[in-house]
């Protein structure tokens, strides 16, 4: 079977069961944890290691989620590896908050700076994107020092470049092309 087509299957049936037994929103907390472990270069490397039996690989994980991990995800990643299916965790976690995001109307904003971004600007920036779609904003915040200052923003297919560094490059090649450039 198609490797994200397994990936789907069982976010979905994770999504249905979390909505009947009421923890979406704890299995969405859980499931941003996985992601972010399964995107460990450590812990896919456990993961996909065929040396470590399954039991122990589950053991992981379940360690490295916590200990106020809802039962239903304890569940999940037991049934992943109890049917060698661990290697697609992650990506049924990423498939799980997609789903919830859709559900729920949450949309994703990134927001590239050259500083960390005030909660201030936060919930001004989320002020002006809820003005333009209803929903909730959920931040991932990322700090690059080449931005040089401004701001880089992507919502869902939208994509604001207001840095300085692409306003330099692009003065660098406006006077490249009139000659200016040695």
């Amino acid at each position: 079977m198609n490797n994200s087509k397994i990936a789907v299957r069982y976010a979905k049936a994770l999504f249905d069961l979390a909505g009947e037994q009421k923890s979406i929103d704890a299995v969405y907390e859980d499931m941003k944890v996985i992601d972010r472990l399964c995107g460990m270069p450590e812990v896919k490397e456990i993961i996909s290691n065929p040396v470590i039996p399954q039991k122990k690989r589950k053991e992981i994980i379940g360690a490295l989620a916590g200990d106020g991990t809802n039962k239903l995800t304890v569940k999940f990643i037991e049934l992943m590896f109890s049917q060698d299916r661990g290697d697609h965790l992650g990506a049924a976690a990423r498939n799980y908050l997609e789903l919830t995001r859709r559900n729920r109307g949450i949309r994703q904003v990134t927001i590239t700076t050259a500083v960390p971004v005030s909660d201030k600007i936060k919930e001004e920036l989320a002020a002006v994107i809820t003005g333009v779609s209803n929903g909730k904003i959920e931040f991932i915040e990322q700090v690059d020092d080449s931005v040089m200052g401004g701001f880089i923003i992507r919502v869902d297919d939208a994509y604001i470049d207001a840095s300085v560094r692409t306003r330099l490059n692009r003065f660098r090649k406006e006077f490249s092309l009139a000659g200016y450039a040695e």
